[in-house]
């Protein structure tokens, strides 16, 4: 089956990119560990729906399509690309700092959502 690429979610992912890209650029400020402990767990669904909107364009917007182990390498790579460069564009940014802890939850949520993925549609196909 060829692969069809869905505009509107190949949209919705420059958005994502667009989006986190601005979030990272605003200046860090002093606040409470509270708010640093929330604001660190929302990189997991920031990158969690990078990663749905990587994967629907590259699967014409289907989300039960059974997809290649390549593909999801080729996923995993283009937003784990992206988060490794929002990590080091901070460190440029004043009061913000690169985070090995942050470029984990990053990959958290893009891994999350692959196989997340994987085992539904394995799962569809057996029952």
């Amino acid at each position: 089956m060829a692969m069809k690429f869905h505009l509107g979610y190949g949209l919705a992912a420059i958005g994502y990119v667009t989006g986190i890209f601005m979030l990272s650029s605003l200046p860090g400020g002093k606040s409470g560990p509270a708010v640093q402990l929330f604001a660190n767990f929302l990189h997991i669904p920031l990158f969690f729906g990078l990663a749905l909107c990587l994967l629907l364009s590259l699967t014409g917007g289907q989300w039960y399509r059974t997809v290649s182990y390549q593909l999801y390498w080729v996923i995993g790579l283009l937003a784990g690309t992206y988060a490794a460069i929002d990590e080091w564009h901070q460190s440029f940014v004043g009061g913000r700092s690169a985070s090995a802890n942050d470029f984990l939850l990053d990959c958290l949520g893009i891994a999350g959502l692959l196989l997340i993925h994987r085992w539904l549609t394995t799962h569809r196909a057996t029952a």
